[in-house]
């Protein structure tokens, strides 16, 4: 299985703000649709700072190891080899990076 490009996510977003994909359906778009999660800001950051590196994230179903390629409100996205994960954050008890 080959991972599609994903251009749409080459600028670094701060927390809060997302792009959506080109693949993104019109119709979402222009609804805008809006929800509300709790969030943990300072968890959130310190993800960020681990972006584009390895990190190993421990989840309520055992560990992954791989390269943070994302992070978003509601999930990271951890790349290990070709496949890219999508972890929802209440799913992570903890990761192990800097800092």
């Amino acid at each position: 299985m080959q991972s599609p490009p994903n251009n749409a996510y080459r600028e670094i977003l701060p927390p809060g703000h997302y792009a959506y994909s080109s693949g993104f359906p019109t119709m979402m778009k222009n609804v805008s649709p809006t929800y509300t999660i709790p969030t943990e800001p300072v968890f959130l950051d310190h993800l960020l700072m681990n972006l584009e590196k390895t990190i190993v994230v421990a989840t309520t179903m055992g560990a992954l190891e791989g390269k943070l390629t994302g992070v978003a409100i509601d999930h990271i996205q951890l790349t290990i080899g070709n496949i890219n994960y999508h972890i929802r954050h209440q799913h992570i008890v903890y990761y192990t990076g800097k800092p």
